[in-house]
């Protein structure tokens, strides 16, 4: 069974800035609920690269790995699996634009 959804926010920051937290790992700490604890390889987020967190809920912690397959800088969108506990894992892929006035429009689809 598959579940599509594509929520959008609007960011009171620049595209570059907000691209800028979305390619460097350490970013992710700044909008996803987790802690970053490894990268592979190292670096700025590119394809093949796997990204390893920690999350907690309920008095317990649990690993989330996500998988970079896409980074696309001329369109400004990353594709991504999202390997979530219980076996779950979110085909995400996001994308950014420019929204006018330093604002940018981001979408998770």
């Amino acid at each position: 069974m598959g579940l599509s959804v594509c929520p959008s926010a609007l960011v009171e920051a620049p595209v570059e800035r907000v691209w800028e937290l979305l390619t460097w790992p350490e970013g992710f700490d700044h909008w996803t609920d987790a802690t970053l604890v490894a990268v592979e390889p190292e670096g700025a987020v590119q394809p093949g690269q796997k990204l390893h967190f920690v999350t907690a809920a309920l008095g317990w912690k649990f690993a989330v790995t996500i998988d970079v397959l896409e980074v696309d800088a001329r369109s400004h969108r990353l594709h991504l699996h999202v390997h979530l506990p219980f076996g779950v894992v979110n085909d995400e892929t996001l994308t950014i634009a420019d929204a006018g006035e330093g604002r940018t429009l981001v979408r998770f689809g």
